[in-house]
């Protein structure tokens, strides 16, 4: 969309002029920019072999490393020098590589490593003085960390993964859900002990479906499942969280989005929008208490569960500004009566109670307001709660 011949590039076009309106968007708010490409899509770098076919262009790998690495980082100046983004944080240069159905292929359709191509991104945003971080290896789906395997770490600030096939059925490829959990504190050792985040910089539910306008993605099972995921992932030590997608249409490998704007039936836009229900109100909930740059603190849930099921999980965040959250998704269909214990309380604080339940399940009209008070601090660091079936409850000490 932005060099569609070589060394020839676009920068009003419609493509382009969306991505302006995101961060244009993303500027005014302070949002951090995770900005990737997903694939080339052009004939003039596409392998030769290829050519000529819109699936062999689409998929393959860059003929010239060097000319994608220019075109790659011409975009960047673009929007970091040119119109001053400073939101834009970093640069992931193609989307979930390894598989068969990627974009970085060779003449025979087969995955290729994506290593060459960052090491040359980076020499390239180097020799133009731009210190923007790569990401890597944007691999899917929530594979096991093979140290073998990562031959790019010197090329990469930050590693990201994504996950889609948590199923809430209790396995995950076969085993318990919570390897899920080890999987990500895996990654995340592996991150930190560089100096480096991890992101799960793609998250979603394709186990209830996905396939073109599919309700599965935003149905009330798979927000329990992703939400239950998230706090996995605090727990684990992953540093931040994007789920897969807040702004499609609902006409896109299903129904991700949180607020309904386009008519799926009639493909327009509707004349008026609101809350896709159970996406809204789910990642609301997780969302609206907690801040960035904030520390997790020890969260014990007893009575302990046996692995295999271990339904309730929990984590509690405390802000830079010392509001203290706690998420806790009970992923079960049995009600979870447990003790809760936080460890690094260093006053007393009161808690309110939020709640997204079954009964708020597929209603664009919820309302959730504050239940009711719990006081806790360095001694009364414990409470007891009956967290419901398929349910998220946080409690913390902002209010509204």
């Amino acid at each position: 969309m932005y060099e569609p011949e070589r060394r020839q590039f676009s920068w009003d076009n419609p493509e382009m002029r969306i991505l302006y309106r995101i961060l244009d968007w993303a500027e005014k708010r302070g949002v951090d920019v995770f900005l990737q490409q997903m694939w080339s899509n052009v004939e003039w770098n596409a392998l030769p072999e290829l050519r000529g076919s819109p699936e062999g262009v689409l998929r393959s790998m860059p003929l010239s490393l060097d000319d994608f690495a220019y075109g790659l980082g011409e975009l960047v100046h673009h929007l970091t020098v040119t119109r001053g983004y400073r939101s834009i944080k970093w640069l992931a240069i193609n989307n979930e590589p390894g598989h068969g159905f990627s974009w970085w292929q060779n003449a025979k359709l087969l995955p290729e490593s994506i290593t060459p191509g960052l090491a040359a991104v980076r020499r390239e945003l180097d020799r133009r003085g731009i210190r923007l971080p790569l990401s890597g290896p944007d691999w899917t789906d929530l594979p096991d960390l093979d140290p073998a395997r990562i031959d790019f770490d010197e090329y990469i600030g930050a590693y990201d993964i994504h996950s889609y096939n948590a199923n809430f059925n209790g396995l995950f490829f076969g085993y318990p859900l919570h390897e899920a959990e080890r999987r990500l504190e895996r990654w995340a050792r592996w991150a930190h002990a560089r100096n480096k985040p991890l992101f799960l910089s793609e998250l979603g539910t394709q186990f209830y479906g996905f396939r073109e306008d599919d309700p599965g993605p935003g149905t009330y099972e798979a927000v329990i499942k992703d939400a239950a995921l998230v706090v996995r992932g605090i727990r684990a030590g992953v540093d931040a969280f994007n789920r897969w997608s807040f702004v499609n249409r609902g006409d896109l490998d299903g129904q991700w989005q949180l607020v309904d704007t386009w008519d799926i039936d009639r493909e327009r836009l509707r004349a008026s929008f609101s809350p896709h229900a159970n996406s809204y109100y789910g990642y609301g909930l997780l969302t609206r208490f907690t801040s960035g740059n904030s520390k997790v603190l020890a969260t014990d849930v007893s009575p302990k569960l046996t692995p295999v099921q271990r339904d309730l999980v929990a984590a509690t965040l405390r802000s830079p500004a010392g509001r203290f959250t706690i998420l806790a998704v009970n992923e079960s269909h049995r009600d979870a009566g447990a003790n809760f214990r936080v460890t690094g309380l260093d006053a007393a604080t009161a808690l309110y109670r939020y709640a997204f339940t079954p009964a708020g399940r597929d209603r664009a009209d919820v309302v959730i307001r504050p239940a009711r008070t719990i006081l806790i601090g360095p001694r009364k660091a414990e409470f007891r709660e009956t967290i419901p079936a398929m349910s998220i409850v946080v409690y913390s000490n902002i209010t509204g």
